[in-house]
């Protein structure tokens, strides 16, 4: 690297080959402080390659979800099917009345045991997606495989079928009709029509439509229970004796017609986990969720105790009313028959069955509303073909790309099945695969109790109960494959869920090894992530190919090039940071010694916000770090507690476009952090001597010389976020200046982030580099960089 100041000098730079993205694979980045740059390279971690998931993220549509719509996406979601359908087919499938109870309390116990993990991940990780975000943050290894199974799993098995069905069949009990196979299924793909349309059009009118269906089913429900105590207190004797409700007069009649099959206990288990399958609901939406982490605790434990109260009464409800004949005959339509025989053909039989359906319409709803949301996160992750369109929430300010991709698979499995399995089928097909990623998900919690001590936990599960679902969950995973005590001659075979769904998850393996490890060595490539903001504000991730670095090339991490480096003095004035991306700015500081943390951030750093004020014109600014540097360290500076480090001899920009944009969310209240992001946002880096710079000076390549192809983004991980750096490639064309002999009475205003594009420079590589005309006996360098979010919030054209 020549240097062009009288005398030329070897500067190590980054050439492009040495380090980029197929190289951090197994070599991540770590600095020792949270200051962006990157001091050297460490061993590669063994978990969390997507850190910056520990933090709260808002979604571009805001935090629009409160306590009361909270609980309503959770508990909307529980109350559907499974309270008005599931109890008919479990007593149909175990055969007593017993048993059945037995399975909702077991499946009970369960759920909890499973809640207590989603809970400690979505309180320590309160990012939209759910198990992804979970699954993605434990298992970073094998690369892309955790997003991958969770992709296929979403968009493959996370329809919305079994309440459309549930609407269709109770429509057509309401009105006597005799359901042909067509209209069934017809009606049932106009009800997830409609309701796509509404949550992709009008984004906040479908929010009030599913709270008001919430609050209606709520109430339906205990108008049930309290139907029931008035036919047990009051009418306790019917004229018909053969619409007499069961009597059980002993201990055995309880228990008289079980089923103790672990494939039928197994079965009916997955129904009663799909009909708590809401409590988790909410960990899908919390980048919409007012005060998160909260939010999540208090709503899904009141969900919860209210779904597990719900569903005992119901089902005492229905078995103090309906004959246990007359419920195992009737299938998904007991709360149609117990209405029936409560309040006779006319009201219970038109009205209150149309309520059932409308609760239905309610389930969807919610599904739909989280589920969207999941899928955009996948599509965000680029995980999704067209990844910017559904990622996107244009053109109506909603998810409508998550929407469109869980319209079709749900729509499909309605059509597909035969009409009179379909709705087991699709309740055991949605369950068995939940299974796998529960196990996979409570492993993980144990796993990360262990390797990860430091994350904060603010709810922290039983780990008995952890240890009793994992248990669990390979029991039911191995259960289906039990013949049943009655198979049905004509009907499909008894493990053909569970055989449908591990097909489906073992395309994605096959997915995953095709797309990710044999397709890239044949083309002699490696997927990497590039981040994109979109127009509507929406961060995303584009996987890319990028040709593969030689094996060789991995044992020379820095290369070294000659190149001019021109000496700016006396022409400081020519170089601008909107023209350049740096500028020398004359500057006498009241702090000089730079030896206390605490005093320097008392002192020098309202004197470097009035600067930046004064020369960029902003109206806000937020220092959120400095560094010393200092080579070797000093006893006295080490002692007082600041932050001491070498120069850098590595070419390089701070933060990335996407890191920088993420540190307005990570250092500012989300509400500030939203309206602000709207304006104009800088990252500057004020780099100022604190002795005359004698030796390692401070180098910048102009940013018009530097194309965006020669910046290779690298991961930084931090223990409570993730960062990024750009490193830079090797070019002839770029254009070094620096500075000789620059004095602590002047400072170095280096730009790292702008988020302007009109093209105004919005980055500068910097680097420090070794003069060998500097003699041995020179002073060390120090100085210190303050680094600092430079708002102008009234600037957003």
């Amino acid at each position: 690297m020549a240097c062009e100041n009288v005398n030329r000098a070897e500067c190590p730079l980054l050439g492009g080959d040495a380090i980029d993205r197929a190289s951090t694979q197994s070599s991540i980045f770590k600095p020792p402080t949270d200051d962006g740059e990157e001091d050297g390279p460490s061993s590669p971690p063994e978990y969390g390659n997507i850190e910056d998931d520990v933090l709260p993220e808002e979604s571009v549509l805001g935090r629009n979800i409160d306590w009361k719509s909270a609980y309503i996406i959770a508990i909307s979601r529980v109350i559907g099917s499974g309270i008005f359908a599931v109890p008919g087919v479990i007593l149909t499938s175990v055969g007593s009345i017993g048993l059945s109870l037995s399975i909702w309390i077991l499946g009970a116990i369960i759920v909890a045991c499973g809640l207590t993990v989603s809970l400690e991940y979505g309180c320590m990780l309160p990012r939209s997606g759910g198990d992804k975000v979970y699954l993605e943050f434990t298992y970073p290894w094998p690369r892309f495989f955790a997003s991958t199974m969770i992709a296929v799993q979403a968009v493959l098995l996370g329809f919305t079928a079994s309440n459309c069905i549930i609407f269709s069949q109770y429509v057509h009990f309401v009105f006597d009709a005799e359901p042909s196979d067509f209209s069934k299924k017809s009606l049932a793909v106009a009800v997830i029509t409609v309701i796509t349309i509404i949550h992709g059009v009008w984004y906040k009118a479908g929010i009030r439509i599913q709270n008001f269906l919430g609050w209606i089913k709520v109430g339906l429900v205990l108008f049930m229970v309290f139907a029931a105590l008035y036919v047990v207190i009051f009418r306790p004797e019917q004229e018909d004796a053969d619409i007499q409700p069961t009597k059980l007069h002993s201990w055995e009649g309880l228990w008289e017609g079980s089923d103790w099959n672990l494939g039928t206990i197994a079965t009916s288990l997955f129904k009663v986990f799909y009909s708590y399958a809401g409590l988790s609901n909410l960990n899908n939406v919390m980048n919409e969720v007012k005060d998160p982490v909260r939010t999540l605790k208090s709503v899904s434990l009141t969900a919860l105790f209210t779904a597990l109260l719900l569903y005992l009464l119901a089902n005492l409800a229905y078995f103090a009313v309906v004959p246990i004949d007359d419920i195992k005959q009737s299938g998904q339509l007991v709360a149609a028959l117990f209405f029936e025989r409560t309040f006779g053909p006319n009201i219970g039989k038109r009205f209150l069955p149309l309520a059932v359906a409308l609760s239905a319409v309610g389930n969807v709803m919610v599904v739909t509303f989280a589920v969207a949301r999941l899928n955009q996160e996948i599509a965000r992750a680029g995980f999704l073909p067209f990844a910017r369109y559904l990622s996107s929430t244009k053109p109506f300010n909603s998810p409508l790309g998550g929407l469109i991709v869980h319209y079709i698979p749900s729509v499909l499995v309605i059509i597909l099945p035969p009409s009179d399995e379909v709705y087991s089928f699709i309740l055991e097909v949605e369950g068995y695969p939940g299974q796998i990623f529960a196990l996979a998900t409570s492993v993980g919690l144990v796993w990360l109790r262990y390797k990860r001590p430091d994350l904060k936990r603010p709810f922290k599960a039983w780990i008995p109960a952890v240890v009793f679902r994992i248990l669990l969950c390979l029991a039911l995973l191995a259960a289906p494959f039990f013949p049943p005590s009655n198979p049905k001659p004509d009907g499909l075979w008894y493990a053909t869920y569970a055989v449908v769904s591990v097909g489906l998850l073992l395309f994605g393996v096959l997915y995953w090894l095709v797309w990710t490890v044999i397709l890239p060595r044949i083309g002699r490539y490696t997927l990497e992530e590039k981040q994109e903001v979109l127009d509507d504000g929406t961060a995303i991730t584009v996987l890319t190919r990028v040709p593969r670095v030689e094996p060789s090339t991995y044992d020379r991490p820095i290369e070294s090039h000659p190149v001019h480096i021109t000496d700016v003095r006396g022409r400081e004035s020519e170089y601008t940071l909107d023209k350049n991306g740096f500028q020398y700015v004359p500057h006498v500081a009241q702090e000089t010694e730079f030896v206390d943390d605490e005093h320097i951030k008392a002192v020098y750093y309202p004197e470097t916000e009035q600067l930046l004020k004064d020369v960029t014109g902003a109206s806000k600014i937020f220092i959120f770090d400095h560094t010393i540097r200092r080579q070797p360290a000093d006893v006295r500076s080490a002692d007082r507690g600041a932050q001491l480090r070498g120069p850098v001899q590595r070419v390089h920009i701070d933060q990335t476009y996407t890191a920088s944009l993420s540190r307005v969310p990570h250092h500012l209240p989300a509400e500030e952090a939203a309206e602000l992001l709207k304006g104009r946002v800088q990252i500057i880096n004020v780099w100022r001597p604190i002795k005359t710079v004698l030796r390692d000076p401070l180098a910048i390549a102009d940013a018009g010389s530097v194309s965006e192809s020669e910046l290779v983004p690298v991961p930084l991980i931090y223990p409570n976020r993730k960062g990024e750096t750009f490193a830079v490639r090797y070019s002839p064309a770029h254009r070094w200046y620096y500075k000789s002999g620059l004095t602590p009475r002047e400072v170095l205003l280096i730009k790292c982030f702008d988020s302007k594009t009109d093209g105004r420079a919005r980055r500068v590589p910097h680097t420090a580099f070794s003069d060998p005309r500097t003699a041995d006996d020179v002073p060390k360098r120090e100085s210190i960089e303050v680094r600092a979010l430079v708002f102008h919030p009234d600037d957003r054209d």
